[in-house]
């Protein structure tokens, strides 16, 4: 069973986040046919919408997942890449980072090289979504994550993860064990480290308003279609870039 599976079991699908966006493109009054840049689960439903889409995926392991998704796509363009590959120059209106890719940059140097970039990809009053944990309040009552299962065709599949934060650095290990038994009767395993820096929404903050973003808002869920203060477990936070002139 492929990474690419293996995760898919345990994913929300895009719908919410197709409606978030939908939402994000009417508030800021983006063009009526955005190019955007996101994440390939997205691609084909923002396909959908009429949007120009371009897809980034950095894990070579998730990557032909995404590619294949858009093969009845053939006007979506997909690159295996992130932060540190966008090259492009007022390209998009909207760029959209799910499922948290920017804490998996460790380094503050790198995440604002990231932003930086995102501004240079953006048109003028273009939109950055960013989509995160908001660690400050997962660590406030933190609790060891249960296991899960789930069933795949068929085939029952089990999660276990584990985390270890380094407090010095500011950096969390995730490590996800899976378990199933195949066709034959044999068991079965597959491991996957994640390590992510604890990222805090005063330092998004100042990054994005050094780089010349405004218009920011932050909303702790899919479902709020109102800005308000951070107060549960997720951080996303929205902000246009260029002159508020």
């Amino acid at each position: 069973m492929k990474q690419s599976q293996l995760y898919a079991l345990y994913d929300s699908g895009p719908e919410s986040v197709v409606d978030f966006l939908e939402y994000v493109w009417a508030s800021y009054g983006l063009p009526e046919a955005p190019a955007v840049c996101g994440p390939g689960r997205l691609l084909v439903p923002l396909s959908q919408l009429g949007w120009s889409v371009t897809g980034y995926e950095p894990d070579s392991d998730y990557a032909p997942a995404a590619r294949e998704a858009l093969r009845d796509v053939p006007e979506a363009e997909f690159r295996q890449g992130g932060f540190g590959d966008l090259e492009e120059r007022a390209a998009y209106d909207l760029i959209a980072a799910v499922n948290g890719p920017y804490y998996y940059l460790l380094e503050p140097t790198a995440r604002r090289d990231a932003l930086q970039r995102c501004a240079r990809a953006l048109r003028p009053g273009g939109v950055l979504f960013l989509d995160l944990s908001n660690f400050l309040w997962i660590l406030k009552d933190y609790r060891e994550p249960p296991s899960m299962r789930l069933s795949f065709d068929g085939t029952e599949v089990t999660r276990f993860a584990k985390h270890e934060f380094d407090y010095h650095l500011g950096i969390m290990t995730h490590e996800d064990r899976f378990v199933w038994t195949d066709t034959s009767g044999e068991e079965r395993t597959a491991h996957k480290t994640h390590r992510m820096a604890l990222v805090t929404f005063s330092e998004i903050a100042f990054f994005l308003e050094d780089l010349g973003f405004w218009e920011m808002r932050t909303f702790n869920s899919y479902t709020d279609r109102e800005s308000a203060r951070l107060t549960g477990e997720k951080l996303m936070v929205t902000a246009r870039w260029g002159s508020s002139c």
